[in-house]
């Protein structure tokens, strides 16, 4: 059975399944690697996949299954240059692709495809973000089309976080890091920009020659042991080795392997046969009381039921608790073994949730819904996450399962489903009540759920007032439930008129957290999509582009594509009624019930056409770029530019620059000017560049 993508993890032969990579090649000619020598020495170092820069050939394929390694390759291809203006090379590129698909699509060798690596900052600036994420999605969908068990992705890195393409299966990420202290405060972060997708770190290293062997293997057995504990689905260290070959040129000035030029081991190899990485768990494990309420549930509490009783977690109980039920939940719950079951006369959510803690024993509670199905390993992580933080409450990521009609498909992406929201990349403001687990002794403290709240709004007023009381929320994206959407477009605006009527109710107790248009959250609201760039976002990028980590500017994340076969324009234009009608008929029953009615902000704008550039294009050779042009500028008359669309200017006229990075010693700087700059040309000339005819 192939690598599956499973929720926030990656899945092999149906269990879950953690890839631990290392990078493989390229090498100079002749080299004194192969794969009948390193695959057995990269097995017993502990690996259980390689990365590759190329599309390998059956022959590299056959060697890693022969040595249960899984081979996730990178298509080399010209992504470094302008593709959008020269469609040819994504052409090229997709066609290639589609080739080798044909041919090894099937490979029980091949884990998963990465259709790029890295576009320079500078090149995607200059192609448009917007377009270039549009192009590589539309890389990923031909690939997906051609190989429909393969998981995808694109490799990128965090100067170009933005380009996270929205079709892909996993968000895979290069990461250079020194400091574990670092790499632990970013890591989460990730599990944000991939939204509901796993997170697969595709390069983690340390370079030798700047660092000593004794720093690399202390690091990297690190490295390895944070991705781990960060809930990653995977870690890639690079490289295997120190001869390695970057466009064609043997590179002699860095050392990142974990062997030497000559084959001989690093101490880094002997640290790393020694790590291992299971599933992080807590000494003492807390005892969990898991508390699922239910109203006439009982079509989809068996399926509820039968995940929780699945956990793997040592010490947890169930506890259920039958708000007034007229149909046969009851029945259901005196046949089912393994749990406590409590039946109540309807009280509302609230008070069921209280009684149901009320009843429980457990150090912490964990309230679910009953149309969600925990992870098996949900416990397990909140687990670690309480044992490492202060935090009072913590939950993780909901997530819908794979929608098997157009009907469902549209509940699924359309807006106002329960979220999380952010305050930054470890804490949250709110945390919904179908994956939301707490310490006892919080909930005590605040008093539980307030009463009044039947249907909805209950966890949102219960994590204002945990916070109030001076309590933080952490999250944890490695542990994660199915959350089963309403099942047709009806159901899912009846229940978006409750969660209006819901927000009315808020307001009357929490006045001080709404605006005119509705809850005004300080945070960044999830809504499921990867964070990849839209047309009319806005890009932090620092002075002349160099920002080291560049993010998008949103208060919310993108929301969740269509699935693929439901993805079409009658699809697509289905979304956008159900949504407009969300957007109506929620404001609509929030008004009606006492609360503030809908904003009266604006449509989004539409982005501004793109400004007409001069354009002038530059030959240099031996690692000649905009670096070199914009300093030789610096020193004519031209400044750094306040407008972050452009790099520099001089008097009225604003200029922005991208090298393109061809693979060669020649390369090519593409130039914009806002208007004519009349001695650029020989300013150019006298910093070494040739002209090239546009």
């Amino acid at each position: 059975m192939p690598l599956t993508v499973h929720g926030k993890h990656f899945h092999l032969d149906g269990k879950p399944h953690f890839l631990r990579t290392v990078t493989y090649g390229p090498f100079p000619p002749n080299p004194t690697h192969s794969p009948k020598i390193d695959f057995p020495r990269i097995r017993r170092a502990g690996f259980n996949s390689i990365r590759v820069y190329t599309l390998p050939d059956g022959e590299l394929l056959d060697a890693a299954g022969k040595n249960d390694l899984l081979v996730i390759p990178s298509h080399a291809w010209a992504n470094g240059c302008d593709f959008i203006r020269e469609p040819d090379i994504f052409h090229e590129a997709r066609a290639s692709l589609l080739s080798w698909l044909t041919q090894y699509h099937d490979h029980p060798a091949l884990g998963a495809l990465l259709v790029g690596n890295e576009i320079p900052t500078d090149m995607a600036r200059w192609m448009g973000p917007a377009k270039v994420r549009t192009l590589l999605d539309e890389l990923i969908l031909a690939a997906k089309k051609s190989a429909p068990a393969l998981p995808v992705a694109y490799s990128n890195f965090p100067t170009t976080e933005y380009l996270e393409p929205l079709a892909a299966d996993f968000t895979a990420f290069n990461l250079y890091l020194e400091n574990p202290d670092d790499l632990a405060d970013y890591l989460p972060r990730l599990h944000h920009l991939a939204g509901d997708r796993p997170v697969y770190l595709t390069e983690f290293g340390l370079d030798t020659q700047g660092n000593s062997e004794e720093q690399q293997a202390e690091l990297l057995p690190s490295a390895l042991r944070l991705s781990r504990e960060a809930g990653l689905t995977g870690a890639t260290l690079y490289a295997w080795s120190d001869a390695w070959q970057n466009n064609g040129e043997t590179i002699t000035d860095w050392s990142f392997g974990l062997i030497r030029r000559d084959g001989s081991e690093k101490p880094v190899l002997a640290e790393l046969e020694k790590t291992h990485l299971p599933l992080p768990q807590p000494e003492t494990p807390p005892r969990f009381s898991v508390i699922i309420c239910t109203r006439n549930g009982a079509g989809r509490l068996k399926g509820c039921l039968d995940a929780c009783l699945a956990l793997d977690y040592p010490d947890f109980e169930i506890i259920v608790v039958n708000d007034g039920s007229t149909d046969d939940t009851e029945k259901l719950l005196e046949s089912a073994e393994g749990i406590r079951a409590f039946h109540l006369d309807p009280c509302g959510l609230s008070a069921a949730r209280n009684y149901g803690a009320k009843m429980s024993k457990g150090e912490i509670l964990s309230f679910t819904d009953d149309d969600c199905r925990p992870d098996v390993h949900w416990l397990a992580w909140l687990a670690h996450a309480f044992t490492t933080s202060e935090h009072a409450a913590i939950g993780g990521p909901n997530l819908a399962p794979q929608p098997d009609s157009l009907a469902l498909s549209l509940t699924t992406a359309a807006p106002g489903a329960p979220t999380h929201v952010m305050l930054d990349d470890t804490t949250a403001e709110h945390l919904p009540g179908c994956h939301l687990s707490v310490r006892r002794s919080a909930f005590d403290q605040i008093g539980g759920f307030d009463k009044q709240f039947h249907t909805a709004g209950d966890d949102v007023d219960f994590c204002w007032r945990l916070r109030d009381a001076g309590h933080t929320l952490g999250f944890c994206g490695a542990s994660f439930v199915w959350h089963h959407r309403r099942a047709t477009p009806w159901r899912y605006l009846k229940q978006q008129m409750g969660y209006g009527k819901a927000e009315a109710l808020l307001f009357k107790k929490h006045p001080q957290r709404f605006s005119e248009g509705g809850i005004r959250w300080q945070g960044c609201v999830y809504q499921g999509g990867a964070l990849g760039i839209q047309p009319g976002d806005f890009i932090y990028s620092g002075p002349t582009g160099e920002a080291p980590y560049q993010s998008l500017a949103l208060n919310r994340q993108p929301v969740r594509n269509l699935p693929g076969e439901y993805d079409t324009p009658s699809g697509r234009f289905a979304l956008r009624i159900l949504a407009w009608l969300q957007s109506l008929i929620r404001p609509w029953a929030r008004k009606s019930s006492g609360g503030p009615g809908r904003s009266l902000a604006m449509p989004r704008t539409p982005p501004p056409a793109e400004t007409a550039r001069h354009q002038l294009t530059l030959t240099g050779s031996d690692g000649l770029s905009r670096h070199h042009l914009y300093r030789h500028l610096l020193t004519h008359g031209w400044e750094a530019c306040p407008d972050p669309d452009w790099d520099l200017q001089y008097q009225s006229t604003f200029l922005i620059a991208a090298t393109e990075q061809s693979g060669t010693r020649i390369n090519r700087t593409f130039v914009g000017l806002s208007g004519p700059a009349t001695d650029l040309k020989n300013l150019a000339l006298d910093a070494g560049f040739i002209l090239t005819p546009s």
